[in-house]
């Protein structure tokens, strides 16, 4: 009977760290979508977006399961436990696999950064009001000019076609510069040092690795709640 109660009780205490981790997962998941969701023209098809999805499927589906895992505890059924673990299993796998191709992934992604870069800045930049605005938002935001290096729109379309006086676009003008000269000035004293790749790259690799992070980490946690749910589960006597 003990082994019941302490079961019980157990499982009660679990559920309540399982429905605040499950939160955390879906706000980070969240989090992660919307805060990269400005640079997902140059993100491609990697496994970013999948990692995050994943993250908010599995967080979406914690309060059910804490839910489910409560009246379990308390009517101390054997079927609800069961398909209390079982649930908790398959969250469990998903935030898994969301960590392990947020590690995978991560040389996928930079690949990817490279060459959408590169190709909308030398190639597809002044022509495409949507590109027009993802490249600038993406310099302004990261603070950035350029592919590899601000020298970069000194042979794309844009400068040749467009603009042979200016040497940068205006989003590449550091904060507080003279915005009428800063970006026809030879010197590029006012105009961001990096190009855009390798910050792009900082930026999701950060990402990434805090989503493989905390998905690891909070998989661990949850294995603490189907060792729980299988003791009740096994000391409840039909």
């Amino acid at each position: 009977m003990c082994g019941v109660k302490c079961s019980k009780y157990l499982l009660f205490v679990f559920n309540f760290f399982f429905l605040l981790s499950g939160l955390a997962v879906l706000g980070i998941g969240i989090w992660t979508k919307i805060d990269a969701g400005q640079f997902d023209s140059f993100l491609g098809t990697s496994g970013y977006a999948i990692s995050a999805n994943i993250l908010i499927a599995a967080g979406a589906f914690v309060v059910i399961v804490a839910f489910l895992g409560c009246c379990g505890a308390v009517r101390e059924n054997r079927c609800m436990l069961g398909t209390f673990f079982a649930v908790l299993l398959l969250i469990f796998c998903a935030e898994a696999v969301a960590g392990i191709l947020g590690f995978i992934y991560r040389d996928q992604v930079e690949k990817e950064i490279s060459t959408e870069i590169t190709k909308q800045i030398k190639n597809e930049y002044g022509f495409s009001s949507t590109i027009d605005y993802n490249v600038n938002i993406l310099q302004q935001r990261l603070k950035c000019c350029g592919a590899k290096n601000r020298e970069d729109y000194k042979e794309s379309r844009w400068r040749k076609e467009l603009n042979p006086n200016k040497l940068v676009p205006l989003s590449c003008c550091i904060e507080n510069a003279n915005k009428t000269s800063c970006y026809k000035d030879s010197s590029y004293d006012q105009v961001y040092e990096k190009g855009c790749i390798s910050e792009l790259k900082t930026f999701a690799d950060n990402h990434m690795v805090l989503i493989g992070a905390i998905a690891a980490g909070i998989s661990g946690i949850q294995l603490f709640g189907m060792v729980f749910a299988c003791c009740l589960f096994c000391s409840i006597v039909d």
